[in-house]
């Protein structure tokens, strides 16, 4: 008798991630050009907002950071990086696209 096991997304998702990582990198890239964040932001210098890499290295150290940075992209700021920047809100992100910009912004 041959027996069939059946993986469930939950079990493969995670070993593919593991597979190759830089797929979740280009996913979450391609979100963010999608979603206009490329508006104002680039990878790795400032332009009209600050860079991905700035971003993260302003919020490696704080442990409240993946809690924030939602309400920070989806209700915009002002005066978080000073006078001059200011974020538009995106409140028509969803909950797993803002989690996932956040993780891949702090990956940077």
């Amino acid at each position: 008798m041959k027996r069939v096991v059946y993986a469930t997304a939950a079990i493969v998702a995670p070993l593919l991630a593991l597979a190759n990582p830089n797929d979740d990198f280009d996913r979450s890239l391609k979100l963010a050009e999608q979603k206009g964040c490329f508006e104002c932001h680039t990878l790795g210098r400032s332009y009209i907002g600050p860079s991905f890499a700035a971003i993260a290295r302003h919020y490696r150290r704080d442990p409240e950071a993946r809690d924030r940075l939602p309400y920070i992209i989806r209700g915009g700021s002002a005066g978080h990086w000073g006078e001059r920047f200011v974020m538009w809100p995106r409140p028509n992100l969803s909950d797993a696209e803002v989690q996932q910009l956040v993780r891949w912004i702090l990956s940077q």
